[in-house]
């Protein structure tokens, strides 16, 4: 009898010996789950968030680019800021070419698929001529939509070509004739002639990373060609 409770006693010990060793392993996997770059763990990073803001122009990078050269030394002011897409589009005579000529709009940004947005105007007057920079800065999941953002905005704007549009969205009522439409697969740019002032807006989109830059820079009397895609250019520079 002495013997059968000797060996009964030795039996459960290897069992709780098993069962322990059992839950050791079984924690095993969480602890390593825990240690960065484990087996079988996700540790990739999401993308860091940008801060749009800190991408907008400002008068001292705008001023030389778009300024006539008899013109005095110009100073650009904020008029207008937003966090979203300027409404506006279906009031004009073309909904779907009113992207073409003015930055920032609805038709432009709705179902793109953008997780943020800042836009920027800044005005200011010469001697003879009156100035306007709009710049607008999103952000998207990852670069490929970025991409197809600028992507789909170079069919869109192509399209346009030689369409006139007629809106009062920059403040007054204008007519804008969509020309010399210039494109590569990464970036466009192209010239919106104002028929009222005898001026021209100068429009371009390009993207770096997950952002897409827009900006359309407008000289009034002697309009502007391709300096909105070097204003573009300066707002990607400012990207980590």
């Amino acid at each position: 009898m002495q013997r059968d409770d000797t060996d009964r006693r030795i039996g459960y010990l290897a069992l709780a010996i098993a069962t322990c060793a059992a839950g050791a392993l079984a924690v095993l996997p969480g602890l390593a789950s825990a240690t960065p770059g484990a087996p079988g763990i996700d540790d990739t990073t999401p993308s860091a968030d940008v801060d749009l803001a800190a991408l907008q122009l400002t008068s001292a990078e705008a001023s030389p680019i778009v300024k006539w050269p008899s013109d005095p030394p110009l100073d650009l002011t904020v008029y207008k800021t937003a966090t979203s897409p300027i409404a506006g589009a279906a009031s004009t005579s073309d909904a779907q070419c009113a992207s073409a000529v003015y930055a920032g709009l609805d038709k432009t940004y709705d179902g793109s698929g953008y997780t943020g947005l800042n836009y920027q105007e800044l005005t200011g007057f010469g001697s003879k001529n009156s100035y306007s920079v709009i710049s607008v800065a999103s952000s998207y999941n990852d670069e490929h939509a970025a991409a197809n953002m600028v992507a789909n905005t170079i069919q869109n704007w192509t399209d346009c070509g030689r369409k006139k549009v007629t809106g009062d969205l920059s403040g007054s009522t204008q007519t804008r004739t969509v020309n010399n439409v210039v494109s590569t697969t990464d970036d466009i740019y192209l010239v919106n002639n104002i028929t009222d002032d005898g001026g021209a807006c100068s429009h371009a989109m390009t993207s770096q990373g997950n952002v897409v830059v827009e900006v359309s820079a407008c000289r009034s009397n002697i309009g502007l060609v391709k300096q909105s895609l070097q204003l573009a250019n300066k707002m990607l520079v400012k990207l980590p």
